[in-house]
Order: structure tokens, then C-alpha cells, then sequence
């Protein structure tokens, strides 16, 4: 059984003072106040920082920002729909031409410290709860975890934010607190890992499908470490996590996104975002959003569409396949048959294939963290620590899934290009594109290359102006 994301509406407690210090609250009234108790609270409390995954600023089904600032920002994805007024926040994703009022900005910040201030909360209360010690650890760890990846995003899009240790309930406590210089919010990064690490269960059962493990959390603390090219300890705890054996490559790519999958057989997917269709609002809308804008077809499912046409591969990128690529066919269609019988020859998505009857309500789970990844950030660790000759088989395995020849070339330069074209194919459409030339200092040269109007300074996005007209102390990025 999936673990399902709910919404954390008994947490919206209010926080308003009783004047009267005899007043007593009713023992069926949830607040703050009576709900950290007991262990289902603290699990209550736990699966609402997870659902912060499915907010708008995320990996919202309404087309989550993390979607488009991964991806359609980049050459691999395009915003498939009409030009008009509505859609041009889109464009401006797309077109590299920010505005600082985009609400995918917007969205992102919020999302991301929605989810912080979730966690926060808990642990600012776990030590002092009296309930199972063994349950006790793994909560404060999904917390750290969670805290943890919510501020790797923030970084990660924005540079220095602002650094929030503690749960704040005052709404106007934020004003005054300025963004802290990034390896401030690194250090607690991978601090928080760490002990995320040492108290997450190793093994997750199908019960809990949809929680972090302690390899999920060594996993993050690698891309961690990648993201500030510290190359030598982020080798390291890659090999735990290949040592430990806990996961493998799936033997056919096409089955790590098949609905029928089960969690207990997908021994590669180590984090992923949980879908569970039914009209329950827990369905996973990414291929009906991403089919072609308009459109009608018995190729997209019983309800036959219309399509989004959000996150439309580019051409660049469907050139990107090697011929025999077993990944290109489960990751893109390059055409479709309309209600009158027409092939339209129009690309899009199809990595999360499934054409139930409810448009927008699939099973089909969005992976963060695969072990796929892990070989690839290995092969990179070890290359930029000059031995390329020792990140050829871990890149060779992930070919070979594909059906593709081994790699022969030798030099680290080499091993540089062949990592970043194998990750582009390897993870499309799994908002990493962005973020992967970021990281290696790719995103000006490959994306100009291209003809796109990237600057320097886009390594980083802007600061939402809301933010900074409620807070005045707030700094913008540099360029805009």
C-alpha cells in the first residue's frame, strides 16, 4: 500500500493567546498546544512535511515549479502552448527573461519554506517526546531529511536565503531576518544529513513506501557535496551506497515509471514523490499536462485529453538519443494520432505513461533520487578527482540498461561531455537538467551555444518580489 501525502490541515493551528490563563481547551480541539502527544501525531506531522513535495512551488501536479525552473529553463523542454497574456510567465521560463513577480519564483520560495517550517516543528519539540525511541529517531531524521532537501532546492535556485532553524509563528518574525551567505545554509545541510543518516531505517517496507531511507539520506548528502565540488568525501559516501547493495538498476528502464511496478520490485527509485490515483487528490497529472497543448487523441488515454502542452520536448534533445537508445521510446513520443485518425507529428512526454479513465489522476510515482544517479554522480566524483578510467564502467552500466555500446574515451575532459550528455538522456524530464549544468559550470556555454540569451548571472534565479516588498532587509541577486 502507498504511502500517501495528505495535507497537514490539523497543523494550521492557530496561534493566537488566551488572555484568561483558567481557560482550558477542549480535549477534541486540535492547537499546538495538545497536538505534539503521541506517535501517530508526530507521523501526522512527519507525512505533512512530505506533502510539501506536492505543493504548487515543487512538484505540484498543476505543473510544479520545480518542472519548469529544471527544465524548461534549459534546452531540453519547451512550453508547448499558444503565446498569450496567460501563458507568458511561462514563456518568460522559457525565453530566459525573468520577471521578479514569475509566481514559479514565487511558488518555489513559499513551497520550500512551507515544507521548512513543517519540519522545524517537530524538531524543535522531538527530543522532548515521550514516545518509542526507536520511532523518535526516525521521525527526527525524516525531519532533518526533509529540512535538508528543502534548503538544497532554496540554495541551490537562489544562492543565500534566509536561514530559519526554528519554527516561527509570529508572521512577522520573518521582516527582519536576511539571507545568510550559502555556506551557512550548506553547513546545515549537511549536518542535518548527517544525522538523518544515522537515524533512518536502512530498509523501507511497502508499508512506508515513500519514506527516506538511510541511503536516500547519503544519496542527498552526495549531491550535496557534488553541488560544492568537494569531490573526495562525495565519493565516498556514494560507495557506501553502492556497497550496501540496497539497490540496483532496474533491468529494463521503461519498468523504474511503469505504473504496474510495484514498490516492493523497483529497486531503483530510492525517494520519489508518491501518486495514488482515484480522485482522492493524491494522482500524479504530469502526462496529461505534458501532452500536446490542445489536443485530442485515443493515444492519451480513455479521457483522450485535451493536452497542456507544458514541458514539450525540444529537438536538441530528442537529437540527444544515441540510435538503439532503449531509453528514447519510454521517455518521448515524437507523434500522435488526432480524434480524426491524423498522425500529428508533435513530441511529447511520455516517461509517466498512464491512460486511465480519470484525466490527470495517475499512479505513476515522479522519482527524486534513483540509484541510476548514484553510479553517475560516482563516475563524476572519481573523474574530477582526475580518474576517469575508474568512471567509465559505472557510466557503462547505466549505458548498457540503455542497450548501448561501451565507452572508450579516456581523457577527464571527455568523461566530462560523455556524463553530461548520458545524465540529460538518462534522467529527461526529471527536473535535473537545470540543475546539473549549474553544477558543473555548463549552463552559459552549452546554452548559448544554442542560441539562447543566457546570462552568467542566471545561475541563479531572482528573489520573488513579494518577498522582498515584505521584507525590506532582503537583498536581490545580482543582475536583476
Amino acid at each position: 500500500m502507498k504511502f500517501k501525502h495528505i495535507s497537514l490541515a490539523i497543523l494550521a493551528l492557530s496561534v493566537s493567546a488566551c488572555s484568561d490563563f483558567l481557560s482550558v481547551l477542549p480535549e477534541t480541539e486540535r492547537t499546538v498546544e495538545n497536538f505534539y502527544k503521541t506517535a501517530a501525531d508526530y507521523n501526522t506531522a512527519v507525512v505533512g512535511t512530505y506533502a510539501t513535495f506536492k505543493h504548487a512551488g515543487l512538484y505540484g501536479t498543476g505543473g510544479g515549479s520545480l518542472i519548469w525552473l529544471g527544465e524548461v529553463s534549459t534546452d531540453n523542454t519547451e512550453y508547448g502552448y499558444t503565446r498569450t497574456p496567460v501563458s507568458a510567465i511561462g514563456f518568460e521560463i522559457e525565453d530566459l527573461n525573468y520577471s521578479l513577480s514569475n509566481t514559479y519564483f514565487r511558488d518555489a520560495w513559499q513551497g520550500h519554506y512551507q515544507g521548512i517550517g513543517r519540519a522545524n516543528a517537530i524538531l524543535d519539540r522531538i527530543a522532548g517526546a515521550e514516545i518509542d525511541a526507536a520511532l523518535k529517531a526516525q521521525y527526527e531524521g525524516e525531519a532533518r531529511f526533509l529540512r535538508a532537501m528543502f534548503y538544497f532546492n532554496l540554495v541551490q535556485l537562489f544562492g543565500d536565503v534566509q536561514l530559519v532553524k526554528t519554527e516561527i509563528n509570529d508572521p512577522y518574525a520573518t521582516a527582519g531576518i536576511l539571507r545568510s551567505p550559502a555556506s551557512e545554509v550548506y553547513a546545515l545541510i549537511e549536518a542535518d544529513l548527517a544525522t538523518a543518516s544515522e537515524k533512518l531505517p536502512a530498509t523501507i517496507t511497502a508499508a512506508n513506501a515513500g519514506r527516506a531511507s538511510k541511503w536516500a539520506a547519503k544519496t542527498l548528502l552526495a549531491k550535496v557535496y557534488l553541488a560544492q565540488k568537494k569531490y573526495a568525501p562525495a565519493a565516498v559516501v556514494l560507495k557506501e551506497v553502492i556497497d550496501a547493495n540496497a539497490y540496483k538498476l532496474m533491468p529494463n528502464y521503461s519498468d523504474v515509471f511503469a505504473a504496474s511496478t510495484s514498490f516492493a520490485n523497483n529497486k531503483e527509485v530510492i525517494l520519489a514523490v508518491q501518486n495514488k490515483g482515484g480522485q482522492i487528490g493524491q494522482g500524479g497529472g504530469f502526462y496529461s499536462l505534458w501532452t500536446p497543448f490542445g489536443a485530442i487523441s485515443p493515444d492519451f488515454g480513455i479521457s483522450g485529453g485535451p493536452g497542456d502542452g507544458v514541458n514539450k520536448p525540444t529537438a536538441d534533445l530528442i537529437g540527444a538519443y544515441e540510435a538503439g537508445d532503449l531509453r528514447k521510446v519510454t521517455s518521448v513520443a515524437t507523434s500522435y494520432t488526432n480524434a480524426s485518425g491524423m498522425v500529428i507529428n508533435e513530441p511529447y512526454p511520455v516517461k509517466f505513461l498512464q491512460t486511465g479513465i480519470i484525466r490527470g489522476e495517475s499512479d505513476v510515482d515522479y522519482p527524486i533520487l534513483r540509484y541510476a544517479d548514484v553510479l553517475l554522480m560516482y563516475a563524476e566524483a572519481l573523474n574530477e578527482q582526475n580518474q576517469p578510467a575508474a568512471s567509465l564502467p559505472l557510466i557503462n552500466q547505466v549505458r548498457k540498461r540503455a542497450g548501448l555500446s561501451e565507452l572508450t574515451v579516456s581523457t577527464q575532459a571527455d568523461v566530462r561531455l560523455a556524463l553530461e550528455k548520458e545524465r540529460r538522456v538518462e534522467f529527461a524530464f526529471e527536473s535535473q537538467r537545470w540543475f546539473d549544468l549549474k553544477r558543473t559550470d555548463r549552463f552559459v556555454p552549452v546554452m548559448s551555444a544554442k542560441g539562447y540569451p543566457a546570462k552568467a548571472f542566471q545561475n541563479l534565479y531572482p528573489i520573488p518580489l513579494r518577498e522582498i516588498e515584505l521584507n525590506k532587509n532582503l537583498t536581490q541577486n545580482t543582475g536583476y
